[in-house]
């Protein structure tokens, strides 16, 4: 017989499986959770870092990486010296864009990215004053009609004066440089409407001008995601440079941006990856709106001071 004492110490039949049903279920839950933890880290920081991930994840050739810089006035001083890791880098893309088509060397390249702030002007630029230096006579347009990157010493001249009047010649709004055979064409005034200006076809016919007076043609576009201003001037140039900042852009987003492109039929020459540890390791601006023209943004100038002639 068993004592009332044996009995209390006994845990009855059911009891012993129960908890383990209880340990078990606790184990799975928790393995769930770190799982679901897992995967949701990866989606929210599944970016874009390396050379391999812009070939797996993008299905581009990368054209180069570059390091990050510490701020504009060290990028333009980097860009002068041509033994810089920013112009060694540079130069690399350049080289790469040079086997880019079928053609060769593109004619006009459209310089656009995913999002704003990922160094999309500042390669436009880099890769505009590698070419010239080189001794390829190079215009830069400022296409950007809504943040314009590249500061000229007045708005009366540039690409809105030359949209919104046919008779306008492009060369007299063409304005030189601090770098010797790179020339500007400024954004001009801000209009209150950039993508119906675009896509008037009017830039068919100034693209086409200044195509017959110089080498190499650089569009600074827009981002792609929320504006349709890019997608009009790919339609136009038919060739683009996609620009990837590292460890930042999304790799949905990117892809989402690439299709974009890819639906006006231009042709993608490869991606650029900036601001990358990758460079630095041996292999080799912050963001801003679109939604307000008052916010402002960084400016590159590219006309020297009147004091320095």
């Amino acid at each position: 017989p068993v004592s009332i004492v044996d009995r209390a110490e006994v845990p009855s039949g059911p009891y012993k499986p129960n908890l383990l049903l209880n340990l078990l279920l606790g184990l799975g839950l928790g393995l769930a959770a770190g799982l679901g933890a897992a995967v949701a880290l990866e989606y929210l920081y599944d970016t874009i870092k390396t050379r391999d991930d812009v070939r797996n994840k993008l299905g581009l050739a990368c054209l180069g990486a570059i390091p990050k810089t510490a701020g504009q006035e060290s990028f333009i001083e980097e860009l002068k010296d041509p033994s810089s890791l920013v112009s060694e880098a540079y130069s690399a893309v350049v080289t790469s864009l040079r086997f880019s088509t079928e053609e060769g060397l593109p004619k006009n390249l459209v310089v656009t990215s995913t999002r704003s702030g990922e160094g999309k002007s500042s390669t436009a630029l880099a890769v505009a004053q590698n070419f010239a230096r080189r001794g390829a006579s190079v215009l830069l347009i400022d296409s950007d009609l809504r943040k314009p990157a590249f500061k000229a010493a007045s708005d009366k001249v540039g690409l809105t004066r030359l949209l919104t009047d046919d008779k306008e010649a492009a060369r007299s709004h063409i304005v030189p440089t601090q770098f010797s055979d790179l020339w500007l064409m400024p954004s001009g005034p801000l209009p209150p409407n950039p993508a119906d200006l675009l896509s008037t076809g009017r830039f068919h016919e100034i693209l086409a001008e200044v195509t017959s007076h110089f080498d190499i043609v650089i569009i600074d576009a827009p981002p792609v995601i929320g504006l349709a201003d890019s997608l009009l001037l790919a339609s136009i140039a038919g060739q683009v440079m996609f620009v990837v900042e590292g460890g930042k852009t999304r790799t949905k987003a990117a892809v989402e941006a690439l299709r974009m492109i890819g639906s006006t039929g231009a042709h993608i020459v490869g991606a650029t990856l900036t601001k990358s540890s990758e460079a630095l390791s041996g292999y080799g601006y912050k963001a801003y709106g679109y939604g307000a023209l008052d916010r402002k943004r960084t400016e590159i100038l590219m006309i020297p001071h009147e004091a320095d002639h």
